[in-house]
């Protein structure tokens, strides 16, 4: 078996005095989608500062394609090929939506994606073009940040809660751009509440709760009851914590 393009042994990461993640294990093989589930808080987002070196780590906790990343700095592991979309979309204020895309793509690796094909993946983009990014509806700023991701041309790309606040027909457009991203061939780590929407795009999914993996593996290998339990912290039969 091949070795996976990111993998995750032993995770211990937090802030200060505050840790939120004991022990995790996770692999990414190349161009599969993993979605991590969870509530608020469990600690998927901290896992993905932790990738992205955001969140300090010891080397070994972090491997990307072999190569031990926990601790580097964020500037030096975007420029290994890891890409996110953060939560809340984080554009640039000041420049407008062609300007935000741009700038995603000054340090890119050779790879398919360019202004047009991100053009032609949201079509709206285009006509915003020169709008600025903050003037778009919470929708439209999401496919900016995508295709800002995408400019760099990632071999991994990550979304930190992609359909958080957004209309229902909003996320259904979004979720419909995901398979011609992984047609690419790029692998990615999809944060998602929807449990629902997540299982159905991604080869596997991973269920953290209060730190830990509290379940893993493929979609159709786990009943919703056991998911749920996953997910919330609960006995199925009792319903207690």
């Amino acid at each position: 078996m091949s070795e996976p393009l990111l993998s995750i042994r032993g995770l211990k990461a937090g802030y200060g005095d505050f840790q939120a993640l004991f022990g995790i294990d996770l692999d990414v093989p190349a161009g599969e989608t993993l979605a991590l589930i969870g509530a608020n808080g469990a600690g998927k987002s901290t896992l993905l500062r932790a990738v992205t070196g955001l969140v300090s780590c010891r080397p070994e906790m972090v491997c990307f394609d072999g190569r031990a990343i926990g601790g580097m700095r964020p500037d030096r592991i975007a420029a290994l090929g890891i890409g996110l979309v953060p939560e809340g979309r984080r554009l640039f204020r000041s420049l407008s939506v062609e300007e935000n895309l741009v700038i995603g793509g000054e340090r890119a690796l050779a790879g398919p994606w360019s202004l047009e094909r991100v053009y032609g993946l949201f079509p709206i983009l285009r006509e915003k073009r020169r709008n600025p990014g903050m003037a778009l509806s919470g929708g439209q700023q999401q496919m900016v940040a995508i295709g800002r991701a995408l400019m760099a041309n990632p071999r991994l790309i990550m979304f930190d809660e992609i359909s958080l606040g957004l209309a229902p027909v909003v996320i259904r457009d979004i979720y419909a751009a995901l398979p011609t991203i992984v047609a690419t061939g790029v692998s990615v780590v999809l944060v998602e509440q929807d449990v629902t929407r997540a299982l159905s795009v991604a080869q596997r999914f991973a269920c953290i709760q209060e730190g830990r993996v509290s379940l893993a593996g493929q979609p159709g290998e786990h009943d919703r009851a056991a998911i749920t339990a996953a997910y919330f912290g609960t006995d199925v039969k009792s319903g207690a914590h």
